[in-house]
């Protein structure tokens, strides 16, 4: 009996694709690496039990296209509602902004992060009450903090002073709570800079606040996108919790909101920590916290719940040798679906040739040169014509796309 090895990592290279067919073993060895089934990681399970549907699709559907799959979706909510059952877990709609998405979160009961008007008139066109939003984009527009109002998304995040002014002048009623920043020192993507205020500027603006009689319930934070340490979380609590402290004993203000953000890591190319070693250290910490039941705990999950459900489906466009070194070029790019290589994201990419196996470079269809989605990919030789396939693409992929170039952007479908 045949079976069919797909080995993931030779001495640090992305080794998507490459395949051997052997007599059926627990494991192999080939040169310098060794791979059991076990090994395989979380998205190639996903693509195996795909495969089939996908390459059904793809000779329906122009390339490139961005593969959903709805299972994958429901176990990573689900999984989040199971491990934080006191959290109120709000789909960061940014993550992957498609209707039949969003359609199908809404019906599993998720709540939703939104930061535009356009996310909001996707929610209430899906029939999903404004009751139902929160917005933690800290500078927002007069306009859409007028939308919160109308629609009732009554939680909305503050970073500064004018952001206060405006809230008070726009939606007086509105339930604020305030954005703290801490050191992303662990994430692979840092979200630290632009937004949010250390503990004394926390401080100095809930003293504004409470001067200006705003309705301030909380605070959140994020600890940075694909963050895969615990202990990122447990500092930001520990920060927290001495402002629930300061605004209770200084201002007899008890806060009451706390959003922990997003942040949670998927598995791209390496392992990550098992969900409930986030829950461990979470949840001891909120036991320090005074009036532990009065709080009212939230999430925005976007990768976590839709990374690893995304299979972005690629064609070969050209090939070429330059400096000596092999050149894959593929219909998707930086520009046009996989924006988040710039900032360091490394995928798996899959092939069905057999041919031998070479180092290449991936380049993507525009005429830029800095588009570039990977290099040193070790993959079967393809022809012109053949798919590849890049997965975990399902975060911050399509909603990064543009027409740059005159390249399509993806189309997505949900299965």
């Amino acid at each position: 009996m045949k079976i069919v090895f797909e080995v993931v990592i030779l001495s640090g290279k992305n080794l998507g694709g490459f395949r051997e067919e052997m007599e059926e073993l627990p494991s192999i060895r080939l040169g310098d690496f060794y791979v059991s089934k076990a090994e395989f990681l979380f998205p190639e399970k996903v693509f195996a039990r795909l495969k089939g549907k996908i390459d059904y699709l793809v000779y329906e559907h122009k390339t490139p296209l961005l593969v959903i799959d709805s299972l994958t979706v429901r176990k990573r909510y689900y999984e989040l509602v199971k491990y934080f059952p006191d959290f109120k877990v709000h789909y960061a709609v940014k993550a992957n902004d498609n209707s039949s998405v969003l359609e199908l979160l809404a019906n599993l009961g998720a709540n939703f992060e939104v930061a535009s008007i356009s996310e909001v008139i996707k929610l209430v066109e899906l029939g999903v009450s404004g009751s139902r939003m929160i917005t933690s984009n800290p500078i927002k527009p007069l306009d859409f903090i007028e939308v919160c109002r109308q629609v009732g998304v009554n939680y909305l995040c503050v970073d500064s002073k004018d952001e206060i002014e405006k809230i008070k002048f726009a939606f007086p009623d509105a339930k604020v709570y305030i954005r703290l920043e801490i050191e992303n020192k662990e994430s692979s993507w840092p979200l630290s800079g632009k937004f949010g205020l250390n503990e004394e500027e926390v401080k100095d603006l809930i003293d504004y606040a409470v001067r200006k009689k705003v309705n301030l319930v909380g605070l959140t934070f994020h600890a940075g996108s694909q963050n895969n340490s615990p202990d990122s979380f447990v500092y930001a609590l520990d920060v927290a919790r001495r402002i629930f402290d300061f605004a209770r004993e200084k201002y007899k203000l008890y806060m009451y909101l706390l959003n922990i953000g997003g942040g949670f890591p998927i598995e791209y190319t390496d392992r990550i920590k098992d969900i409930d070693q986030f829950r461990v250290k979470i949840y001891d910490k909120l036991r320090e916290f005074n009036n532990r039941e009065n709080l009212i705990l939230q999430m925005e999950p976007g990768r976590r719940i839709i990374g690893e459900a995304g299979i972005m489906v690629s064609r070969v466009i050209g090939k070429a040798v330059r400096g000596g070194k092999n050149w894959l070029y593929i219909d998707v790019g930086v520009f046009n679906g996989m924006m988040e290589v710039i900032g360091g994201i490394n995928y798996i990419f899959k092939t069905n040739s057999r041919r031998k196996a070479k180092v290449w470079n991936i380049g993507g269809p525009s005429c830029d040169s800095t588009d570039i989605v990977a290099k040193d990919v070790l993959l079967p030789e393809p022809e012109i014509g053949d798919f590849v396939y890049i997965l975990s693409a399902g975060a911050y992929t399509s909603v990064y796309a543009a027409p740059f170039n005159g390249y399509r952007v993806p189309t997505t479908i949900l299965i």
